[in-house]
């Protein structure tokens, strides 16, 4: 038995750490932008995803696709900016980012009490950064293995990088777990190999699927795990 979390909106409170990357980003230029944060933090947001988007699909590679969002953003005032002007800015706002790393505040107790449990991370992101995210928190320690989709150059929420993390453990889908925070990126390309997806529905969204389980805090998770598998774990 194996149980496998994803990092961003599941461990890391990524929306948090990215609200205020961009906010002391905004202040730093806001005169040269010349429009209000609402409006600056949407664009940056609906920028992220799409060329962290086009970095899933292999177009581009994860320091280009960070590139690229900076040169889009410039362009909203008209400004053509050199690849390495964009990395640069870019720095400004990761510095503050990676500053306001933090776990959700049920990971470290719900880490603990599955600590005799062995676990693993499979993540959209970056191996490096996820790497760092999870020493960051102080949660490293707790992971014996981590996938990640710029190692394997597969992403969610294609199947395979779900069979490449069971594979690589020695561990049967179908006796694994994963939790993640989105049901069409992580719980239904899990279950479709065997796995048992356990979606944490932090916003306690109103969902149809009856057959989806779900979690609104990971608080429950070690319950959800003992009714599942009560004669693989011992609290």
């Amino acid at each position: 038995m194996m149980v496998f979390f994803d990092i961003d909106g599941t461990l890391l409170d990524h929306k948090s750490a990215e609200f205020t990357g961009v906010k002391l980003f905004h202040q730093n230029y806001r005169n040269f932008f010349g429009m209000d944060f609402n409006e600056f933090y949407s664009i940056w947001c609906k920028l992220s995803e799409k060329h962290f988007e086009k970095y899933l699909a292999k177009e581009c590679s994860f320091e280009e696709q960070r590139i690229e969002r900076i040169k889009e953003l410039y362009l909203e005032r008209n400004i053509n900016l050199a690849s390495e002007e964009a990395l640069e800015v870019f720095d400004y706002y990761l510095r503050n980012y990676e500053l306001s790393w933090k776990p959700f505040n049920d990971v470290i107790p719900c880490l603990k009490k599955l600590s005799k449990l062995k676990m693993g991370i499979i993540s959209n992101g970056d191996l490096g950064q996820q790497k760092l995210k999870l020493d960051k928190m102080k949660i490293s320690h707790y992971f014996v293995d981590i996938i990640a989709a710029g190692e394997f150059n597969v992403s969610k929420p294609h199947t395979e990088i779900f069979e490449i993390a069971c594979k690589r453990n020695g561990e049967e889908p179908e006796k694994c777990f994963y939790v993640g925070d989105t049901i069409e990126t992580d719980i239904i390309p899990c279950e479709k190999i065997g796995m048992k997806g356990i979606w944490i529905n932090r916003n306690n969204k109103t969902l149809q699927n009856k057959n989806i389980k779900i979690i609104v805090s990971l608080k429950e998770l070690a319950n959800v795990l003992y009714e599942s598998m009560p004669q693989s774990l011992d609290y």
